[in-house]
């Protein structure tokens, strides 16, 4: 068995070198080779040269590419053109593996026969420490993925895009991901890889969670704000209307409808909750209202793209 680990990066060397540090420590099993890609796009900071000058010190393949196109969606088609492994596994820059990471998703990919795999992925507060307000239901806003501690089948696009895999199959298959998702008029983009993972479902193929595929991601001190929970719940309603195929009147008239609603409830609720003084509260619904108001204008921005409005 062979696997590749791609990891796209822009201009943050050094929690990538951290995320590189860590994966040097994970077990890998007799027999499995491993190669890990670091697709720099359109770094300024010097990660192509840093990157490369590791490579000899690593105890598997490392080696560095350039994607000048940015875009994440654009480095991960970058890695999935150049990488070799039967099993192909993305992640995120600023991750810290455990050491069974690798053991565990090949695991579920070996006796569950699954397609797509997404590990368990939690929390790394090591800049910040966790607010006092912060709840549960807050933590998959943050990128956290954890279902406890069983294998067990998951809907796609469940995983998240800090640390999933697939089997090259799903790759010859469907091909790479969407790039039009992020772009100009939607900078703030959440979920790059939920439209790939919808692709992969409506081929059929099964997606499992893998709890000890675990890795921490970190938590910037940003993402803490309420600026980080508007902005987020923007671009991802944004997103979901790039990510559809087609935009025709009738898709348009339902999805306006449903943003509005999203828009008008949660508004009703963020109010509620700040007036409660409830503050994670305050930030969820503040993230799920503008789901809806991203959701709004990305529809009237395809209602333009189509000659429709």
């Amino acid at each position: 068995m062979s696997v590749s680990v791609i990891i796209p990066t822009h201009d943050r060397l050094e929690l990538l070198l951290g995320t590189l540090k860590s994966i040097k420590n994970v077990n890998v099993p007799p027999g499995t080779g491993v190669e890990v890609l670091v697709i720099d796009n359109k770094c300024t900071d010097g990660t192509y040269s840093r990157v490369d000058n590791l490579s000899g010190e690593f105890p598997y393949t490392l080696r560095v590419f350039r994607e000048s196109k940015p875009g994440q969606n654009y480095a991960r088609n970058r890695g999935l053109e150049i990488a070799s492994g039967n099993l192909i596994a993305f992640v995120d820059d600023d991750v810290c593996f455990d050491e069974g990471w690798l053991r565990g998703l090949l695991t579920v990919f070996d006796e569950y026969e699954a397609d797509v795999v997404g590990g368990r992925t939690k929390l790394w507060w090591r800049d910040v420490e966790k607010p006092e307000w912060f709840e549960p239901y807050l933590a998959p806003i943050l990128a956290a993925y954890d279902h406890g501690d069983t294998v067990q089948e998951v809907g796609l696009p469940g995983p998240i895009g800090a640390n999933v895999a697939i089997r090259r199959r799903v790759y010859q298959q469907i091909g790479g991901f969407r790039t039009s998702i992020q772009n100009e008029d939607n900078p703030l983009y959440r979920g790059n890889e939920v439209e790939y993972l919808q692709r992969a479902d409506r081929h059929g193929f099964k997606g499992y969670y893998a709890p000890n595929a675990l890795v921490y991601h970190w938590v910037s001190p940003d993402r803490i704000t309420p600026q980080f929970f508007e902005e987020s719940g923007w671009g991802y309603g944004h997103s979901r209307v790039s990510m559809k195929d087609t935009f025709g009147s009738f898709t348009a008239i339902r999805s306006m409808a449903g943003y509005l609603y999203l828009a008008g409830r949660h508004s009703v609720q963020r109010a509620l909750a700040w007036g409660l003084g409830n503050t994670a509260s305050k930030h969820y619904h503040s993230y799920a209202k503008n789901v809806g108001l991203g959701g709004l204008h990305g529809a009237y921005l395809r209602l333009k793209e189509e000659g429709l409005g």
